[in-house]
């Protein structure tokens, strides 16, 4: 029944698809005591054997993470009985890494369908030893741990790219950008690209600082080689990312750069943080629609204007352009045990608690510290914006006015909020670096310095809370509410979970909550 012990309640395994060749495909189910589904269910008519001993441990935490980032994730193993070594052939034959794996729960007399899903992740691999098969499992993470850009030149003339170029990334342009360095494709042409597709605008190009005379935009990249430039000018192709330049003379030659509007991905320009997010997820990384969670309702950080990009030199990741984007914006995402993938960001509690914890249901309680840059609450915080992404201190043009100047000298512009009566209270007060923010707007990276100050100015509690009977009940930013005697547990505060470590073989629950 719902509700009830999960280690007393049988678990099932399935299906775990495994691939000899291509022809080859074989799904695996496994229970904790044998079970059989019955006639209309999917699977129909099906047993899962009895031979799954130990079913899930997943550990997800933001403890390292406070000030933003993606999940940090572990999971544990499953291991099948391999009865009479059932298992020692398919382990030879058939590789079973990426291949999706489903563990459920329910009770002897539910239909299948009622079962409920603890975990919706892949298999990396398994192996057998002496009396079981013992499959790693992972989550959908794993997708994110492809290049960024998997596109290369191929440094063979014309839009393929100089010698130079070869085997370097095309650029990718997303989002609001301003003096970017763009790939130096067709010299004898002047062409350059910034990124390899569609863009809204690229409205000022620079040599040497100093801003070009914008020309015509051309349909395609054929039509904008055959091009006349004029003189001090640039012309463009958006529908491929190009744009050629003409010196005024030689004496003003030297390094190109531009501002640009970015990717347009089916008519729409990419320009907030979960914009950005869900192409990376979708367009990139090839994460399945059904495993992305609606964005529009991450916080509003991630809904204002930012801008990322990558030049030919950049070997990111998927996962490492992620990660940077949530730290730039101080929030999280990452996938949740039942392999969705959501955005948020740590909070105070608050609002109604969806669990209430009390003396009876705690096994223990552990304070933790907090990480090195909140032990003690900072007096200040800072937050970039207005990113300049080819920093030029030497070599400018004669005409490059003197706020120009300051403006290229500095990677970002930072907004700040002080707290001077923390400054004062404390001897050795937080001062954390700045937070590498991508917002285009002042506006935006203050309140964010804002919410910051609000969120850690005061001394915080962070509790480990060991629960019994507990599993698989909560999520990442769910508010509980815990009654306990000792610390600011006495008040039976509302309380924010920023950690999860569930084991589904003894239905414990370890989770660490933040307390106001």
């Amino acid at each position: 029944m719902l509700g009830q012990i999960i280690a007393d309640a049988p678990l099932a395994a399935g299906p775990e698809q495994a691939v000899a060749a291509p022809a080859a495909l074989l799904t695996l189910y496994s229970a904790t005591e044998d079970f059989e589904t019955s006639f209309g269910e999917t699977p129909e008519n099906t047993l899962f054997p009895g031979t799954l001993l130990s079913p899930l441990r997943v550990e997800r935490s933001l403890v390292s993470g406070l000030l933003g980032g993606t999940v940090a994730v572990s999971y544990g193993e499953a291991e099948l009985v391999g009865v009479d070594r059932t298992y020692d052939d398919i382990v030879q034959d058939f590789d079973v890494a990426g291949r999706p794996i489903e563990i459920k729960v329910g009770a002897p007399d539910w239909r299948f369908a009622d079962f409920i899903t603890l975990f919706d992740g892949t298999a990396s691999g398994w192996r057998a030893d002496e009396d079981k098969l013992i499959v790693q499992l992972r989550g959908w993470e794993f997708l994110l741990e492809v290049a960024f850009e998997s596109r290369t030149f191929a440094g063979t003339g014309g839009l393929a790219g100089t010698s130079d170029l070869e085997g370097k990334r095309i650029p990718v342009a997303l989002g609001w950008l301003k003096n970017v360095t763009p790939a130096f494709v067709i010299p004898n042409e002047l062409l350059f690209q910034v990124h390899g597709g569609q863009v809204s605008d690229i409205p000022f190009v620079y040599v040497r600082g100093a801003a070009l005379n914008k020309g015509p935009d051309y349909p395609t990249p054929e039509a904008l080689r055959a091009a006349t430039v004029p003189a001090n000018s640039f012309i463009t192709c958006l529908a491929a990312g190009l744009f050629r330049v003409e010196y005024l003379n030689d004496q003003e030659k030297g390094a190109v750069t531009c501002d640009v509007k970015g990717a347009v991905i089916g008519g729409v320009f990419l320009e907030t943080t979960a914009q950005i997010i869900g192409h990376i997820l979708q367009d990139r990384g090839a994460v399945p629609a059904v495993r992305i969670a609606s964005l529009s309702g991450a916080p509003w950080q991630f809904h204002r204007p930012v801008g990322f990009y990558a030049g030919p030199e950049d070997s990111s990741t998927c996962a490492d352009v992620t990660t940077k984007l949530l730290r730039g914006c101080c929030g999280w995402g990452g996938f949740s045990r039942k392999g969705l993938f959501s955005l948020g960001s740590v909070r105070l509690a608050a609002g109604p608690a969806v669990g209430i914890y009390e003396e009876p249901d705690i096994k223990s309680v552990v304070p933790v510290d907090l990480p090195d840059e909140l032990a003690t609450p900072p007096w200040r915080w800072r937050v970039g914006y207005d990113r300049n992404w080819t920093v030029q201190t030497n070599d400018l043009a004669g005409l490059v006015i003197e706020d120009r100047k300051k403006w290229l000298k500095e990677e970002q512009r930072l907004a700040e909020i002080t707290n001077p009566t923390t400054k004062a209270f404390y001897q050795k007060p937080g001062d954390p670096d700045p937070v590498d923010a991508y917002f285009r707007d002042r506006d935006d990276a203050q309140r964010l310095a804002e919410e910051l100050e609000i969120l850690w100015r005061s001394p915080r509690g962070l509790y480990r809370v060991t629960l019994g009977n507990q599993a698989f009940a909560r999520e990442l930013g769910d508010v509980v509410q815990i009654t306990y005697p000792r610390w600011r547990l006495k008040l039976a505060p509302s309380a924010t979970v920023v950690a999860i470590s569930e084991d589904a073989e003894d239905d414990q629950s370890e989770m660490t909550v933040l307390v106001a």
